[in-house]
């Protein structure tokens, strides 16, 4: 096992040496600054090239970021982006509702979630940064997953089987397809004890300048507050910070409508 994290380490390393400052990089430049064999260097490159981590230009034979990198960049760029625009919606909707307020982004067919703020009461909502969330299942998940095209749905049913993850999950497929309805319709989703139990929560999509949905922001709590005394101000609230991070992102035409040219 240390031998493998040895060689994983070896590997990012080598990685990490690509910067704006140095863009190509030979076999032997990548052998001189970290003091490594070169043929060890030569056969860490090669599987780079196989996977597309790397590119190679023939007539210099160095080395630059491949497609699979700019990939994973682009995927971090947006989730940046999203995370330092909705920061400031998020911190008021936290102060405002008073109740753990958690912004998610769309990870494959799940949500993750990416920055929290706790509920300053003694009885609160916790969850941490990088917990996946199903997309079926849960306030978070189901925003996002009612504006998505009817292929991706019905194959995430089919793929997911809606297996019962709480006393409240929705598992018939007939009845996700008409919340999700609903949801489009209302523009926001609650949910009670479908991903976790006595967890209530509302929450609102997120738009890019595409109008593809990318994301939501919720708030959640226990059902005393959130769906017996605090309800429709909650929606609200979620709503009106969805509306201003999607404006921020380039989204000007409401819920699920691209933007005209």
């Amino acid at each position: 096992m240390s031998k493998s994290f040895g060689t994983l380490e070896k590997a990012m390393e080598i990685l990490r040496l690509f910067s704006s400052e140095q863009p190509e990089l030979s076999a032997p430049e990548v052998a001189e600054k970290l003091e490594m064999p070169l043929s060890t260097v030569y056969k860490y490159l090669q599987v780079f090239y196989n996977k597309k981590f790397l590119s190679k230009d023939d007539r210099t034979s160095k080395f630059f970021p491949g497609l699979t990198i700019l990939k994973l960049g682009l995927l971090a760029a947006k989730k940046i982006s999203v995370m330092e625009i909705a920061s400031p919606y998020l911190k008021s909707l936290a102060d405002r509702s008073l109740e753990t307020a958690v912004l998610t982004v769309l990870d494959g067919r799940n949500v993750m979630c990416v920055d929290i703020i706790e509920s300053p009461r003694a009885v609160k909502f916790i969850t941490a940064k990088g917990n996946m969330l199903p997309l079926y299942a849960g306030s978070p998940g189901k925003a996002v997953l009612a504006f998505k095209d009817p292929t991706f749905i019905d194959e995430l049913i089919e793929t997911t089987g809606l297996a019962r993850l709480n006393k409240n999950t929705i598992t018939e497929s007939q009845r996700i397809k008409e919340e999700l309805a609903a949801i489009r319709r209302q523009g926001f989703s609650e949910s009670d004890s479908e991903f976790e139990s006595d967890v209530c929560s509302v929450a609102a999509p997120i738009f890019d300048y595409k109008g593809q949905v990318i994301a939501s922001i919720a708030v959640a709590g226990p059902a005393e507050r959130v769906f017996r005394e605090n309800k429709q101000n909650l929606i609200d609230l979620v709503k009106e910070c969805a509306q201003g991070i999607s404006s921020e992102l380039g989204h000007g035409d409401g819920p699920g409508k691209r933007r005209r040219s």
